[in-house]
């Protein structure tokens, strides 16, 4: 059972805490590029434990949005390397190592993508920030690791991680490049299944065998969605041709600014209306909403 409820009433900042129950709030539902709605980066909060997944460029503003800060944040977890979802982390990095008090708050992350965030994305802006000895600053000065175990797990490439009462399972997801055939020729991506519940597909090209595989066990399935044909997300098209018991489970999220305006981009051959209510999904994910899982 679960329930969509208000956040931050009278202005009060979020808390990042629970009675127990696993909380999920997305601080953004938007695209890469999308101004309106913030991008696609979402808390997961149960009990005393929490992890944003993701923080990319508009990231700290969207915590900010909701009263936090990178400071506030004690675990985090990319997905990928795109800026629309690791962007915020120099700002994650660099605030929270200069701030007062200094701070190292935890990243769940693999260790050949551990190498790759570091060596091809966030070194550039603070590797040099500190020399001792000859030695510059590695990634591991400004988090303490956290390693998912690998787990065969839905006929995929997972690995596992039980944080406090959250279990992280991730799963490897075929985002980019378009070319790829398979997430073996793809660059590191994964979506996250929460608690058994609570399905996030991460970024990805339409993969039909990927939420028909989760939908019989999630309880709620979060899709990615662009709102056009082509490129490395799937697109609103696509998932239409998902079977009917799967779509009456899943919300839309990461989708472009004209959302609300279906008369822009469904064309007179779509045989969709641009509602996802009436198309049998659930919904368009809302920004800075909780949704509670009892």
């Amino acid at each position: 059972m679960y329930e969509v409820n208000k956040i931050c009433e009278q202005g009060k900042p979020l808390s990042l805490k629970t009675d127990g129950h696993l909380r999920v709030v997305f601080i953004g539902v938007g695209s890469a590029f999308g101004k309106r709605r913030r991008q696609s980066n979402m808390l997961v909060i149960q009990g005393d434990h929490h992890v944003l997944i993701d923080c990319g460029t508009q990231g700290p503003l969207a915590l900010n949005d909701i009263g936090l800060s990178v400071q506030d944040v004690s675990c985090y977890l990319p997905t990928h390397s795109h800026a629309d979802h690791i962007g915020g982390f120099e700002e994650i990095m660099l605030m929270n190592r200069y701030g007062q008090p200094p701070r190292q708050p935890k990243l769940i992350v693999l260790r050949d993508y551990q190498d790759l965030l570091w060596s091809k994305s966030l070194s550039g802006g603070a590797e040099y920030c500190e020399a001792a000895q000859g030695r510059s600053l590695q990634l591991t000065d400004f988090f303490n690791i956290i390693r998912p175990n690998p787990i065969e797990a839905y006929g995929r490439k997972c690995w596992v991680i039980q944080y406090g009462p959250i279990e992280l399972l991730i799963t490897r997801t075929r985002h980019f490049p378009d070319s790829a055939l398979n997430v073996d020729e793809s660059q590191w991506c994964s979506g996250v299944f929460i608690n058994k519940k609570v399905w996030i597909s991460g970024d990805t090209m339409f993969d039909w065998e990927y939420p028909e595989r989760f939908s019989e066990e999630a309880e709620v399935m979060f899709h990615d969605c662009q709102l056009f044909q082509g490129g490395v997300h799937a697109s609103y098209q696509e998932l239409m041709t998902l079977p009917k018991e799967v779509r009456q489970k899943m919300y839309l999220y990461h989708f472009g600014d004209n959302w609300d305006a279906p008369e822009t981009w469904v064309k007179n051959t779509d045989k969709f209306t641009g509602d996802p209510l009436q198309d049998g999904f659930l919904g368009w994910t809302q920004q800075q909403m909780a949704y509670d899982f009892y």
